[in-house]
């Protein structure tokens, strides 16, 4: 059994995985609404690698945890996943970003070298995101949703500020803690701007009091 981990804590590993696909899932139904097919497909593509690099990493965990067994390379997925998954999931976001601005116009620790660049790829390409999404939230007056973007940014800065030092339980519990309630942000977010979005849909056009904002 890993010294590092509890079966209690290897257990809420799997809750921001499960907020985060919550959260993906209104994105993806968003995109669907005002995207085009390419920003579907990158969005789709880009939620499901996340969603199965945070996972491959809790089922690391737990299995190392209850001492089934020691898979060494569901913990290293992680990071092979999540780089290009966030980078996918920012590529379709800043698409459909751009959509609705010409329509508002119109209207660390130790670290093998290879995962320093993913991780970088990974960090930036997910503060990107939550950072687009926060400001599409604003521009459509969704304002809680665009705080709860801001939440799951501050609550993401404050893991990358606990990366480096010693991994003790009581650390891992607080890691794991922010990291939920950062997903967990991001999921409530992810419903109230697809919410805002639909319901603008359904109204037609965008409202004069949009139009010719720069």
């Amino acid at each position: 059994m890993n010294e590092a981990y509890t079966l209690g804590l290897s257990l809420l590993d799997f809750v921001p995985n499960l907020a985060f696909l919550v959260g993906a899932y209104f994105l993806v139904r968003l995109v669907m609404l005002i995207g085009n097919r390419f920003s579907i497909v990158t969005m789709i593509v880009g939620s499901s690698l996340v969603f199965l690099g945070g996972m491959s990493k809790a089922l690391w965990k737990l299995l190392s945890t209850m001492r089934v067994a020691d898979v060494w390379w569901l913990s290293e997925l992680q990071f092979v996943l999540l780089a290009p998954g966030f980078l996918a999931m920012l590529v379709g976001v800043v698409l459909v970003a751009r959509g609705e601005r010409g329509r508002w116009k119109a209207g660390l620790p130790a670290m093998a070298p290879w995962k320093i660049p993913l991780l970088a790829t990974m960090t930036l390409s997910s503060l990107g995101l939550q950072g687009v999404l926060s400001y599409m939230a604003f521009r459509r007056k969704a304002y809680l949703a665009a705080v709860m973007y801001i939440v799951a940014i501050v609550c993401m800065l404050g893991m990358a500020g606990m990366a480096s030092g010693e991994q003790s339980v009581g650390r891992q519990w607080l890691e794991e803690g922010i990291n939920s309630v950062g997903q967990i942000a991001f999921a409530f977010g992810g419903f109230l701007l697809y919410s805002r979005v639909e319901a603008d849909e359904s109204q037609g056009p965008a409202p004069e009091s949009l139009a010719g904002v720069p």
